[in-house]
């Protein structure tokens, strides 16, 4: 019996090692500023006159995909930003540093305009051609006088419909705060019963995961303070030489794939970390859902979480793929990792790309449908420092070949194929593939 289990082992391990190498990440688009579209050369003038548009102040963070384009959010950290989230093409490379064209409109990002967007960190685009957006409402975010222009709110875009048109739900403020909350990142769970979103709010003064049910647009906010609270030992970042503070909270989030659990029930995994941290965790989406435990407080949330592990350096955005593929940065080493959730956070991750002059502040991710992995570096410390000059490239987005789809493509897994141990909570998982294999050869 015991050779046969140490033949189960190897196989293992060699199916692992055999997976194809990956596509080295290429870089298809970078800018030393951002520019647009403008409407005529006259409309960009009066824009640099009357300082609605300064160049150096304009920032790529979100990134996603749908068809043909590639979907760009701007959040409005500074004075000087026209547009808040925007478009370009994802294939007709003819420049290598395109104009962004506004999505859905110049009058849709109109600032003051509670029907139009205001500040967009990023956005997410569903298994059914649907655009999540995260607009802030408050703009000027790191002047001295942020403005709580309208309240933060979900807007949804039907990108398979082809259409513009833009639904506004307001987060009300026990949920969202609209002078302390910062919608930061989010991912979108597509279930039978109904779509949710789970949201990252880095608020200083109240960090938590927003749940949004579409089905009657309501939400509601759990909080945990040792898991999603910004760490004084991971405050301090160095990037490339240059060194800032940034002791933010609750930030990256990813969505595991599903699995059945007891009762043929759907589950999934929600991956998160703060900004300034080196821990990753995660908690099963069930968990979130249930809004009598965000009735209950702090406190409530920390029996279901699980840290799983350290990383070698802080992190900003992560994806994860339909396969159960975490993607994310590693910010002071340069790097972009990989981690397969069916091993252990401690041995299952890997560095796939590492450079330091390409790859300073890995933000976020997304993928295509041909199988390439995108990743925008945006330089985010010398943006922070104001020390961002126009003649050197700012901001990038590198391209990888790695076969893979986004998470919200993901499909159900079999009961006998639930992530490893130690990628969720043990106490409602089955047993990994390694263990359900080794039931099998013993029984």
């Amino acid at each position: 019996m015991k050779p046969l289990v140490l033949a189960l082992l190897v196989a293992l391990a060699a199916a692992q090692d055999a997976k194809p190498r990956r596509e080295q990440f290429r870089v298809i688009y970078e800018w030393n500023v951002i520019d647009f579209e403008w409407e005529s050369p006259g409309d960009r003038e009066a824009a640099v006159n009357g300082s609605r548009y300064i160049p150096k102040n304009v920032l790529i963070s979100g990134i996603n995909y749908y068809g043909e384009n590639i979907y760009l959010t701007l959040p409005r950290l500074l004075d000087g930003v026209p547009v808040t989230l925007a478009t370009i093409p994802a294939f007709q490379n003819q420049t290598t540093a395109p104009k962004l064209r506004p999505f859905p409109s110049w009058e849709d990002n109109a600032i003051g305009d509670c029907e139009a967007l205001q500040f967009v960190q990023n956005v997410e685009i569903d298994r059914n051609g649907l655009m999540w957006i995260l607009d802030n409402g408050r703009v000027g975010t790191l002047t001295q006088n942020p403005t709580a222009k309208c309240p933060p709110s979900i807007v949804l875009v039907d990108l398979k419909a082809g259409s513009t048109k833009m639904e506004r739900i307001p987060l009300p403020a026990e949920t969202a705060n609209p002078s302390s909350s910062y919608l930061n990142d989010l991912v979108v769970d597509n279930r039978a019963d109904g779509d949710y979103a789970y949201i990252t709010d880095n608020s200083v003064v109240d960090p938590g995961i927003i749940v949004f049910r579409r089905s009657d647009k309501k939400s509601w906010k759990l909080r945990d303070k040792k898991s999603m609270t910004a760490t004084e030992e991971a405050a301090l970042f160095r990037i490339n030489g240059t060194t800032v503070k940034l002791p933010v909270s609750l930030d990256g989030i990813a969505l595991g794939p599903q699995f059945l659990v007891e009762g043929d029930q759907i589950e999934r995994t929600v991956y998160y970390c703060p900004l300034a941290s080196y821990h990753l965790f995660a908690v099963n989406a069930s968990v979130l859902r249930n809004e009598t435990l965000a009735e209950k407080g702090e406190g409530a949330l920390r029996p279901y979480v699980v840290d799983l592990g350290t990383k070698p350096s802080q992190t900003d955005g992560m994806k994860m793929d339909a396969a159960g593929s975490l993607f994310f940065g590693l910010i002071g080493n340069s790097t972009i990792a990989e981690w397969n959730t069916t091993l252990a956070f401690d041995v299952g991750q890997r560095t796939i790309a590492r450079d330091q002059n390409y790859i300073q502040w890995v933000d976020r991710f997304t993928f295509d449908d041909r199988g390439n992995l995108y990743v925008v570096i945006n330089r985010l410390f010398n943006f922070i420092k104001n020390q961002v000059t126009t003649d050197e490239v700012n901001y990038r987005i590198l391209r990888s070949h790695t076969g893979s789809r986004s998470y919200v493509y993901s499909e159900i897994a079999a009961p006998t194929e639930p992530p490893a141990q130690g990628a969720a909570p043990a106490h409602t998982l089955a047993a990994s593939l390694l263990l359900v294999a080794f039931a099998h050869i013993l029984a």
